[in-house]
């Protein structure tokens, strides 16, 4: 009887290659065999060794939808991290990298500033030409503008300049000359941008900023998250 019952522990293990491949789960399907129910009814002694085909049958089976899952959420988790890589997105750059203090401005008209020193390109969605941030895609951007002028006291000078998006406004910073001769104002803001859309700061009529290595004048992004709405 232990004879009988080791020979078909082995047929169990070793006689359902057939149904199992180490491919993937995709490969096979397993199928309860059709002589279980005879072999029982044929000899009640193997019985035992009956049932325990049916259970690693069910044991196969189960690890089967298993795999199957698993392999499909590597799959969506690796096509989640493709996108995150692919839609990363960050710049930030300053006015110039000037040994000595050179100013922007004033000016007669309002202008767009022209960021010529790149700390960080990422993604190459900023143009030192334009001075523009184009959004590669939608999603909630975090947004930073600062802006630093150097004057003499005497003279009606200030610092103001616009951080705009697509041509509008959507901060303004305003430092007026006061008892001394630095002017500074800072703004940050999370706003949602579409695919394209362009962001730039503008230089206000009258107004003027000046830098250096010091690097007193920055315009910061980054995409936050991905999202098509806001």
């Amino acid at each position: 009887m232990r004879a009988i019952f080791l020979l078909c522990l082995l047929k169990a293990v070793f006689g359902q290659g057939q149904n199992f491949g180490w491919n993937g789960p995709a490969a096979t399907q397993p199928t309860a065999d059709p002589n279980l129910n005879k072999i029982c009814s044929n000899d009640q002694a193997a019985c035992g060794c009956c049932l325990m085909q049916k259970q690693m049958a069910r044991m196969e089976q189960f690890f089967n939808m298993t795999t199957t899952e698993m392999s499909q959420q590597l799959m969506n988790s690796k096509m989640t991290l493709n996108n995150i890589k692919n839609n990363r997105s960050a710049f930030s750059v300053a006015l110039n990298n000037e040994k000595t203090l050179t100013c922007f401005g004033p000016t007669a008209d309002d202008k767009r500033v022209p960021y010529k020193h790149i700390f960080l390109n990422l993604g190459d969605s900023y143009n030192a030409l334009t001075g523009i941030f184009t959004a590669p895609s939608s999603g909630v951007y975090s947004l930073a503008a600062t802006v630093y002028s150097l004057s003499p006291v005497d003279l009606p000078q200030a610092t103001c300049a616009q951080l705009q998006v697509n041509g509008v406004a959507v901060a303004t910073l305003v430092e007026k000359n006061g008892l001394d001769s630095e002017d500074s104002s800072t703004v940050v803001i999370a706003r949602h941008l579409k695919a394209g859309d362009q962001v730039s700061v503008l230089l206000l009529k009258g107004c003027n900023i000046c830098d250096d290595a010091t690097h007193y004048n920055t315009f910061t992004g980054f995409l936050l998250y991905a999202a098509e709405t806001a």
